[in-house]
């Protein structure tokens, strides 16, 4: 299947591509290869993982991967690393893959011991992380005799500190969580039998099992119309997720539609585009007349516009098929992409192409690619959706995220290519390795 992509792009991504393009002849991408080996580059290591089990496969393509592995060493020797979650995510899993354990608990060791340092906690967070990632990757698939080891660790350094449990357990849980998976409920009374100091293990099981209290801001139970648009008039720039921060999710429909109503009244420009920020997700819909939202397109704010857009991104419906039609015979506009994928016609298929083949797809252009595809994924079951946006945006997202959920489409479509479950084997999401794997 041909595609203006090239290598670089699809390692970037995750992809398997990357892999079946190199394998014959390796050598041609020995240097970018290399890189991988030196730098992270996830396109959100949070919600997909590390590129590690993608960049281990590409080493296993050369007869020598001594300087690759020397590559990655070094990297990880870097101070910079400490600090720096996703560098130390990707390496770390990468050098496990590549048989370097003992280069690992040499890690582990140096961030434990800054951890001692005797500063803050405030002051530790990047190192905590740091540390945690290390735990959790070192007990994994090992005996018990390894997990009290590490508990023993983590609970010496609790008694170091002065802090209040509340404040110490939280830098744990992910750890914590993990090692019930891998070992179960009975883990705690396993450790403590296994060695002549059980100081630390007892301390961690002590902090670890201390409930958390649930911090909750003073807020109204059901925030009114004329409570949120308090909020909007003292701070006009105010965010979404701030105002999600003082109730604004136990608001009622009824008083929603009351705030929307406000908007159809209110002549600033900021105070417009703060009210309808509330109506650009799920739950609380634009509940009037969408010329209300579509006539702010000629507005000298570009976050009305920006709000209004996201939020009629959200409906369906003819006039809105049309204002998007009539947004982009203007020039390429994000938000009226997604506008139209909502409410997409057949005959509306290669105008949407024409635009997605011209979109650059990059780290930088997130916000013109990243809801497109998502938007992609939303419609994609729908069985009149056409195969080639689908097709498109599985080779376009540097999202494997996203990339999983495309793959999922096409095959409830029936609609996955042979070359698609080839590649996918060697992709980076190891979710979507398995999903050609179970089938």
């Amino acid at each position: 299947m041909s595609t203006g992509y090239d290598f670089n792009h699809y390692l970037l991504a995750g992809h398997g591509r990357a892999y079946i393009i190199s394998k014959e002849n390796p050598e041609l991408y020995r240097d970018r290869i290399m890189s991988a080996c030196r730098k992270d580059y996830t396109f959100d290591m949070q919600c997909e993982g590390s590129r590690a089990f993608l960049t281990y496969d590409l080493v296993s393509l050369f007869d020598d991967p001594e300087p690759f592995i020397a590559a990655a060493e070094e990297s990880y020797a870097d101070q910079e690393t400490d600090e720096n979650w996703k560098q130390l995510c990707h390496l770390t899993d990468l050098l496990l893959l590549l048989g370097r354990r003992e280069t690992v608990i040499k890690k582990y060791k140096h961030i434990e011991k800054q951890l001692y340092s005797g500063v803050p906690l405030s002051d530790l967070s990047s190192l905590c992380e740091s540390f945690e990632y290390l735990a959790l990757t070192l007990i994994q698939k090992k005996s018990i005799n390894v997990l009290g080891t590490v508990m023993n660790d983590i609970g010496r350094w609790f008694l170091s500190r002065t802090e209040d449990p509340q404040e110490l357990k939280p830098w744990f849980r992910w750890f914590d969580s993990v090692s019930e998976e891998e070992f179960g409920k009975n883990r705690y009374n396993e450790a403590l039998t296994l060695g002549k100091s059980t100081e630390g293990v007892e301390e961690y099981i002590r902090i670890m099992s201390t409930p958390l209290k649930c911090e909750r801001k003073e807020q109204a139970d059901k925030p009114t119309a004329e409570i949120v648009l308090s909020w909007i008039r003292e701070k006009p720039d105010i965010s979404r997720l701030e105002m999600m921060t003082r109730g604004l999710m136990k608001m009622d429909a009824s008083e929603a539609k009351k705030l929307a109503e406000y908007f159809s009244i209110e002549t600033d420009q900021d105070i417009k585009a703060g009210i309808v920020s509330v109506f650009t997700s799920g739950k609380y819909r634009w509940p009037l007349d969408i010329t209300l939202l579509t006539n702010c397109i000629d507005s000298a704010s570009k976050r009305l516009v920006d709000q209004a857009n996201t939020a009629l991104a959200l409906l369906k419906g003819d006039r809105l098929h049309d204002y998007a039609k009539d947004l982009l015979e203007k020039g390429f506009n994000p938000d009226a992409i997604i506008i139209l994928i909502n409410n997409i016609r057949a005959e509306d298929e290669p105008f949407v192409m024409k635009h997605l083949e011209q979109l650059p797809v990059t780290n930088e252009n997130e916000e013109g690619w990243h809801g497109i595809v998502s938007a992609i994924v939303h419609n994609g079951n729908d069985p009149d959706f056409p195969i080639s946006l689908l097709y498109w945006a599985y080779e376009a997202s540097l999202c494997s995220s996203c990339r999983e959920g495309i793959v999922e489409v096409l095959m409830n479509r029936n609609h996955l290519p042979d070359q698609y479950r080839e590649e996918m084997q060697w992709d980076a999401n190891l979710d979507i390795r398995n999903m050609v794997e179970n089938k």
